[in-house]
This record gives structure tokens, sequence and C-alpha cells, in this order.
């Protein structure tokens, strides 16, 4: 799997999931100081880089005649983990943007769960230049769809709850969008394992 030493595209998904770790990193210090002004600009910056980073993967992608992965898999697995990032940046502006405090403890449960699946997806990408690594990859890829699961019966469990318990239908509107907007995370980084599939699949 011969290809330019500068195009080494392997460490360039592993630039995109340290944007991830980043992005996942500032949502949960709304815990600790409540920001939201501060954290939506920091995602903001950490968006713009990752945006930075998948266009020098798909500008180098054109440039390169053999590539170590099929060439559509590498601009899929590139989309993919960048939607990721694209999805906590517009969870995090509906809470800045609705002006939501105290933040509900839901919301952190939320956060726990795309910690949880960003962190498998971590583990995968770290292991793709290794096509011994196959099963360990797929393990990966697994726990992401369980913890999407997780995700989907949290989402139904906290709907229930805000329209049972809420009043205000201006409240409840403001929540349901900013949940619909972490559970959105979960699904994109389920997009994310079913790339890293493909790829095994495919290639190993």
């Amino acid at each position: 799997m011969f290809f330019p030493k500068t195009f080494d595209f392997f460490d360039y998904f592993e630039e995109q999931v340290t944007a991830l770790k980043k992005a996942i990193e500032v949502m949960k210090d709304l815990r600790d100081d409540g920001d939201i002004k501060k954290e939506a600009r920091k995602i903001k910056e950490i968006e713009h880089e990752a945006d930075m980073v998948a266009r020098k993967i798909l500008n180098n992608l054109n440039k390169t005649f053999i590539t170590p992965i099929d060439r559509e898999d590498i601009a899929r697995l590139t989309s993919t983990i960048d939607d990721v990032v694209d999805e906590l940046e517009r969870a995090i502006n509906r809470l800045y943007i609705y002006k939501i405090h105290p933040i509900p403890p839901e919301i952190f449960q939320c956060i726990e769960l795309i910690e949880k699946a960003i962190y498998q997806l971590c583990l995968g990408i770290s292991e793709l230049r290794d096509p011994k690594k196959k099963e360990e990859i797929l393990k990966f890829c697994e726990m992401v769809n369980f913890i999407e699961d997780e995700a989907d019966s949290l989402h139904r469990n906290v709907l229930i709850k805000l329209f049972e318990e809420q009043k205000d239908p201006i409240t409840i509107i403001k929540l349901k969008e900013i949940y619909d907007a972490l559970e959105s995370v979960t699904d994109r980084c389920e997009d994310v394992a079913n790339s890293l599939e493909t790829i095994i699949v495919k290639n190993y």
C-alpha cells in the first residue's frame, strides 16, 4: 500500500477524530462553567479546523494515483466524520441561541453517550492502518451501534418526560430541538461506524 508520505490519509483521519475529541470535551465543560457563548465559540473554531482537514483530504485524494483504501471509501469516511463535528456545533448553537439556563441534566446524559461513541470511533480509526486489527475495529463499530441504540432510547424517554412535565410550549419546542440535535450526533457517529465497516469488508 504505497502512497506519498505527505498524503498519509490515516494520519488525516486521526486529525479528524482529534477534532471530535476536542469538541466533546468542550461540550462537557458546560457542566462546570455553563458559559454557553464561550463554548459555542470554541466549537465553531474546532469545526472550522475540521473542515480544513476534510478539504485537505479531498484535495489530496484528487492528486493521488494510488490510495491505501478505495477512493470512494476515503471520501465517505472523511464526510461522515466531518458531519459529526457539524452536528455537535448545531447542538451547542441551539443551546446558545435559545438561552437554556440552567442546562437540564438530560442534556449531559446525551453528551455522555456521544462521548462514549466518539471514544469507540477514535479507537477504530487509530487501528485502521493495520489490516490485522480487522476484528477489533469491527467490535468498536458494533459498540457504536449499541450506543446509538441507547441514545435512541434516551431520546424517546427524555421527550416523554419533557411533554409530561413541561407546561410552557415555547420551552418544549426549544428543548425538543436541542434533544433532536444531540440524538442526531449519535446518528452521525453510527454513519462513521458504518463507513469503517465498509472499509474493513472491502479492503481487509
